[in-house]
């Protein structure tokens, strides 16, 4: 994923990349078979990189310049000149102390960015530099969608299958109010209490509908 000189192409590339994603896991059911485990455990990697991605390139399009779904360009206090200086203006945000630390470079190169998956610090960098779309941003965020503090514990697991990361799932189920024993695979498929939708699914529409109105 790329940075865009038009956000709707950077939404139609993220929501694209979803509905991939839920046809992979929309026929899993119960009981799960070992190929169900590894499908659950892909998707929800991607899921959680898709945040990462989706957030970094949609704050630098948006520093760039990139074109919201109004037609007007989104206008800042910097005007970066490419990607490598918008993730400059973004490190000095979000890490200020660091950003010194490096000497205040005007470039910051695609592996040395700042990884996050929490909106807020995309707020936060809107804010700083006073883009024209922060409102539209903060709309989106009125959604309060819980992919972005749920996906990660569950990826995490899937990631590095450590006792620190099963624990971390477990208190989140626990939190949840799923009881019984807890199997991260079963807590992804699980029926939200209140609603029954599946967690993962209701994360693949919370991504969707977030970057829809965030653009």
């Amino acid at each position: 994923m790329q940075c865009v000189s038009d956000l709707v192409k950077l939404r139609d590339a993220v929501i694209s990349r979803v509905r991939v994603l839920r046809q992979i896991a929309s026929p899993i059911a119960s009981p799960l078979k070992s190929e169900d485990r590894r499908v659950i455990a892909y998707v929800t990697i991607e899921i959680d990189n898709l945040i990462i991605g989706g957030l970094r390139q949609y704050t630098k399009s948006s520093l760039l310049r990139g074109r919201a779904a109004s037609g007007a360009r989104v206008t800042a206090t910097v005007q970066p000149n490419s990607p490598e200086q918008a993730a400059a203006y973004i490190f000095r945000s979000l890490n200020p102390k660091g950003y010194a630390k490096r000497r205040c470079p005007n470039t910051i190169s695609e592996r040395d960015e700042i990884v996050f998956r929490d909106p807020k610090q995309t707020e936060r960098v809107l804010i700083d530099y006073q883009t024209s779309n922060v409102n539209t941003f903060a709309l989106a965020l009125s959604l309060n969608a819980e992919v972005f503090a749920e996906a990660k514990i569950c990826r995490h697991f899937f990631a590095h299958r450590a006792q620190n990361t099963c624990d971390a799932v477990r208190v989140f189920a626990n939190n949840l109010g799923i009881a019984g024993r807890v199997v991260p695979e079963h807590v992804v498929m699980h029926g939200r209490p209140g609603t029954g939708v599946r967690l993962l699914d209701g994360w693949f529409s919370d991504v969707e509908n977030f970057f829809d109105l965030a653009t």
